[in-house]
């Protein structure tokens, strides 16, 4: 019988060494580094704003990667828990750099479609000549043009008349 516990022991420890993670492959993971604020400007935020999302999601990525099979092979509801709200988070990250990605993309596009426009309508302004002729006229006289009627005009005798001052 202590033949049987000290095999199962045996096994326990074997296993244990091959889930247990050498130093050597610790040296390999990468470190997080501190780095020095940057004062930001108008100019910069977007860059920042990137560069922080994507050192997040990756970081998050890394985390899910490296957790995952450990967690799913045990049965802590607290742990499996866990990863599905980084897994969550992870994806809602995402989500939210390509909701900024498309519309800066909308907002490029948008701008260079007003871009074409106005120079098509300059173009067009260009080809239509321009007019200032005013018609000063009744609406009789108007339908008399339209509809080619001569107007019937009262004749009007002129005499001799003299001026006197």
């Amino acid at each position: 019988m202590s033949n049987d516990n000290n095999s199962e022991i045996d096994d326990i420890i074997d296993q244990l060494k091959d889930d247990s993670i050498s130093p050597q492959s610790n040296n390999n993971k990468t470190e997080l580094t501190i780095s020095t604020p940057q004062t930001l400007t108008d100019e910069n935020v977007n860059d920042y704003v990137y560069k922080k999302s994507s050192e997040l999601v990756e970081s998050t990525l890394g985390a899910i990667a490296s957790f995952r099979d450990n967690i799913l092979a045990g049965s802590d509801p607290k742990e499996i828990s866990a990863l599905s709200q980084l897994i969550n988070s992870a994806s809602k990250a995402l989500d939210q750099l390509n909701k900024i990605n498309l519309q800066n993309k909308q907002t490029k596009s948008n701008l260079e479609l007003k871009k074409l426009e106005i120079e098509s309508n300059s173009h067009l302004s260009k080809l239509i000549p321009q007019t200032n002729n005013i018609v000063i006229a009744t609406r009789d006289e108007i339908m008399q043009k339209m509809f080619d009627k001569p107007i019937k005009k009262e004749k009007i005798q002129i005499l001799n008349s003299e001026i006197v001052e």
